[in-house]
């Protein structure tokens, strides 16, 4: 048996770009939770085994480590306010939902995976998110694009980014991850990071070595500068880009087995916001 696990945040997005605009009774916004909902839907005719994972309060711990990190401030208050309404719509779905608060979405993802990686054949992440990539393991764990339908497991993170899936947190210390707010190492591109990181296993040993490196690839000299003066910076960065995989989340397979469709509180959802749901 395989397990789905939905970026709901990512989905939540997805939608709110690739569906037309949609009004409740009441004047509010919700064409991204009608394309959430279809979305689920149609994931629930094909697997048995299916969770959510979402940004209930967007806001995290890593807000704490961080203040440029991001937060609920730059979201657009029309996705926004379609959060607290895509997790109840879940939940009536009769999906497991990971409503995560201290903890982000990809920590939740992250801890399933941790925790459940042997109780199922495979694990099937839908995502896009380049943090993400660091749970992908060989073709057991993989990660599915809902946007271009494609898979990449082990390899295919190789292929994109020239490093290996436990490498993506130092890889995006150093290239920065612009969609989370973390600058990363001035001047570092993917090509260089990629190249330091296939020759050192990490930020640590990058750093370790700076000496040797520093003549041996294209502006070693000024990058290594860059490192020397920002090593804090760069472990901070790490630290944020590292997914936790200790988050409490459902500890039985028994626990991601679709459940029944809540119909009469989804047909008063529907009914509610106008979104003429096909049950």
């Amino acid at each position: 048996m395989d397990l789905y696990i939905v970026d709901g945040t990512y989905e939540l997005f997805r939608a709110h770009f690739g569906y037309p605009s949609r009004k409740s009774n009441e004047g509010k916004e919700v064409g991204a939770l009608k394309g959430y909902i279809n979305h689920l839907q149609s994931l629930r005719k094909n697997n048995n085994y299916l969770c959510v994972s979402f940004d209930s309060t967007v806001e995290s711990f890593r807000n704490q480590l961080f203040t440029e990190y991001k937060s609920s401030n730059h979201i657009d208050p029309e996705i926004l306010q379609q959060f607290p309404l895509a997790e109840e719509v879940t939940e009536l779905l009769g999906i497991t939902l990971l409503s995560m608060k201290e903890y982000e979405a990809d920590d939740g993802i992250a801890s399933v995976c941790s925790l459940l990686e042997s109780e199922f054949n495979k694990i099937i992440i839908g995502s896009l998110d380049k943090d993400l990539m660091q749970c992908v393991k060989k073709d057991k764990i993989i990660m599915y694009s809902t946007r271009y339908k494609n898979f990449t497991n082990e390899n295919g993170v190789f292929e994109k980014f020239g490093v290996s899936p436990e490498q993506i947190p130092d890889f995006l210390a150093l290239i920065g991850d612009s969609s989370d707010g973390i600058p990363g190492m001035k001047g570092i591109g993917q090509k260089t990071a990629a190249e330091l990181l296939q020759k050192y296993k990490n930020i640590e040993a990058i750093y370790e070595n700076i000496e040797i490196w520093k003549s041996n690839i294209r502006s070693g000299v000024r990058h290594s500068e860059t490192i020397s003066e920002n090593y804090k910076l760069l472990q901070l960065f790490k630290d944020l880009t590292t997914l936790r995989t200790d988050v409490e989340v459902p500890k039985k397979t028994g626990d991601y087995q679709t459940k029944d469709i809540n119909i009469k509180g989804l047909e008063k959802f529907s009914n509610n916001f106008q979104l003429n749901i096909n049950l």
